[in-house]
């Protein structure tokens, strides 16, 4: 079976048994039958549809599938929610259609150096589809720089750092430190702090600084990777003859890698509120 009808298998695997999971009344998953045949897609994806794609898709994608997979197997083991068993397949199939994604896009052959992993993005990635989006970012950033598009790299370098900030802030369970913070941002007309989904680059720079996530040289460098990628806008680059080269992109990267570890170094120890 080609690869691409196995990923088309797992999707309709993993929604028939979410929809039977949701036509469920009951608040838990009680049935032997309906616990065994939940613990029956997991395994095929483990024994089978895993091997057969191992030749054609990189490791770190299928592990994003294995994580809610892995969830499902767990709570058959007993008598759990329904809602568990929904989010773990809604994560599955999010996963999956990732996965198919990744599958239809051709890969650069790159010349020189070879690509720098991506750190462990866990302690930031609150699931599966966050995890893919920064690991996929660090890898275009870093393959914009090896090609000498050193635009591309920095714009590519600011949305990952974006992205980097947003699963941090995600992560939290508690947000109120963050809107407390003198640098969120402010609603104009009624004073309150704005969602997270509306704040800029800019802000989240400001904040996770005050909150101790980077440090003030690592926020000024920060700044200085954002403005730089603002000259996306040809006009701003016409106005201001501002042309990047190679060596400003491997500096920006040095500077995006750094940032990358202090954001994940903070998940780790103790919110500090404003």
């Amino acid at each position: 079976m080609a690869a691409t009808d196995i990923v088309e298998t797992c999707l309709n695997e993993i929604e028939q048994a979410r929809k039977r999971v949701a036509q469920k009344k009951a608040k838990q998953i009680t049935v032997a039958a309906d616990r065994d045949y939940l613990k029956s897609v997991a395994y095929a994806w483990f024994h089978s549809h895993r091997p057969s794609l191992a030749g054609s898709v990189k490791d770190e994608v299928l592990d994003l599938v294995d994580a809610p997979l892995q969830a499902v197997l767990k709570a058959t083991a007993k008598a759990s929610a329904k809602s568990t068993y929904l989010e773990s397949l809604k994560e599955a199939k999010e996963a999956i259609t990732a996965l198919r994604g990744d599958m239809l896009v051709p890969r650069p052959t790159l010349a020189g150096p070879g690509l720098e992993p991506p750190p462990d993005f866990a302690a930031l990635a609150a699931d599966a589809t966050m995890k893919g989006i920064l690991e996929r970012r660090w890898n275009e950033s870093q393959r914009c720089v090896i090609a000498g598009a050193p635009m591309a790299a920095t714009v590519m370098m600011g949305g990952l750092l974006e992205a980097l900030f947003v699963a941090r802030a995600n992560r939290l369970s508690d947000k109120s430190p963050l809107f407390r913070s003198k640098a969120a941002p402010k609603d104009r007309k009624t004073g309150k702090p704005l969602p997270l989904q509306a704040w800029k680059l800019s802000q989240y720079i400001d904040v996770a600084a005050e909150v101790a996530w980077i440090t003030d040289p690592g926020k000024n460098v920060a700044d200085v990777l954002r403005e730089y990628r603002n000259y996306i806008h040809p006009e701003r680059e016409r106005t201001q003859g501002v042309t990047l080269n190679n060596y400003d992109a491997r500096m920006f990267w040095a500077v995006t890698k750094s940032l990358a570890e202090q954001l994940l170094a903070s998940a780790s120890q103790p919110m500090i509120s404003p």
